[in-house]
């Protein structure tokens, strides 16, 4: 009985050790997203920023305040979209890698701040 208890708290302290750390801090995703995303995202996150005009392209961004739009995506999948860009995933070329540019921390946070939009 002990042997089996030892084991499960191993293995719950391992789960713990390697699972997700913070989700990020919103107010610092707002930040980044104010510095890199407001451009093309908007200030809002609606999708409607004003270099999106300049760019002449037929795409828009998501709207990430549209909670139905942003189901489609896990924190997973839009992490990979920020850090790889359109380009990397296959989609609009617009959409800039930020691999490199932004921290894990930063990416986080702007993520806890997209998510916050659609709830």
């Amino acid at each position: 009985m002990i042997g089996w208890m030892l084991a499960v708290m191993i293995a719950l302290s391992l789960t713990l050790a390697v699972g997700p750390t913070d989700a990020g801090d919103v107010a610092r995703g707002q930040k980044v997203n104010a510095e890199r995303c407001a451009k093309c995202h908007g200030k809002t996150g609606k999708g409607d920023g004003a270099s999106l005009k300049k760019l002449d392209v037929d795409v828009k961004p998501v709207d990430w305040t549209d909670k139905k739009a942003m189901a489609k995506w896990n924190d997973a999948d839009t992490a990979k979209i920020i850090r790889q860009g359109g380009k990397g995933i296959g989609k609009s070329e617009v959409m800039p890698a930020y691999q490199g540019k932004l921290s894990d921390a930063e990416i986080d946070d702007l993520l806890a701040y997209i998510r916050s939009l659609s709830k």
